[in-house]
C-alpha cells in the first residue's frame, strides 16, 4: 500500500514543479524595463541625428594677434611675418596652377591680367615650370614696380584636387627653399 501512495505523491510533486514558471515576475519586470530603455534610446537617436552628414565650409580670417606669455612677464610673442597684398597666392585646380599676388585673388578678383596659369601635363602639376614663372614674375615686379617678394606663399586648393596632389605641390614649394613659409589656405578663390 505504501507503493501506491508514493507514486501518486511523486507524480503530484513533479506536476507542481513543472507548472511553476521559469521566469518569476521580478525578472520579467527587469526585462521589460530594459526593453523600454533600449527602445527609448534608439528613438531619441533617430530623432536627434539628421538624415544626412556633410562638411560645412568655414573661412577663418587671418589676423595678427600677439599672444602674451604669462610665464615670462617681459616676453611677448610677435608675428614672424604678415600677409600683405603682395603675398604670392597659388591656386591649385584639377587642370592648372594659377598664381598671382594676394590682391589679385581678393580686391582685384575680376581682373584677368594679374593672374597667370601653368597647365598640368597629363594630370600632373608642373611645379618646376611654376617656380620658373614665379621667379620671372617676381623679378619683373621688382624691376618695374619695386615690389619685393615677402617669401610667403599661400596655396589655395580647389575642393576637387586630391590631398596627395596638394601635399606634393606644397612639399615641392617648401623644398625649393624660395619661401620661408608655405601656408595652405581656403576661401579665397
Amino acid at each position: 500500500m505504501q507503493a501506491t501512495q508514493t507514486l501518486p505523491s511523486k507524480i503530484l510533486r513533479t506536476k507542481k514543479r513543472l507548472s511553476e514558471s521559469v521566469l518569476n515576475e521580478s525578472a520579467l519586470l527587469i526585462l521589460a524595463v530594459c526593453g523600454l530603455l533600449l527602445f527609448l534610446t534608439y528613438a531619441t537617436r533617430v530623432i536627434s541625428i539628421g538624415a544626412s552628414y556633410g562638411i560645412i565650409p568655414l573661412d577663418i580670417p587671418l589676423a595678427e594677434a600677439p599672444i602674451e606669455d604669462r610665464g615670462l612677464h617681459s616676453y611677448r610673442e610677435r608675428a614672424g611675418s604678415t600677409l600683405s597684398p603682395n603675398t604670392l597666392v597659388i591656386g591649385v585646380t584639377t587642370n592648372e596652377l594659377i598664381f598671382g599676388d594676394f590682391a589679385a585673388f581678393t580686391s582685384q578678383r575680376e581682373d584677368i591680367r594679374n593672374k597667370f596659369l601653368v597647365p598640368h601635363i597629363a594630370g600632373s602639376p608642373q611645379v618646376e615650370a611654376l617656380l620658373r614663372q614665379v621667379s620671372e614674375w617676381s623679378d619683373d615686379r621688382m624691376r618695374k614696380k619695386a615690389i619685393r617678394n615677402d617669401s610667403l606663399v599661400i596655396i589655395v586648393p580647389d575642393p576637387a584636387v586630391p590631398v596627395a596632389v596638394l601635399a606634393g605641390v606644397a612639399e615641392s614649394l617648401r623644398a625649393s627653399k624660395k619661401f620661408s613659409h608655405v601656408v595652405v589656405g581656403g576661401g579665397i578663390l
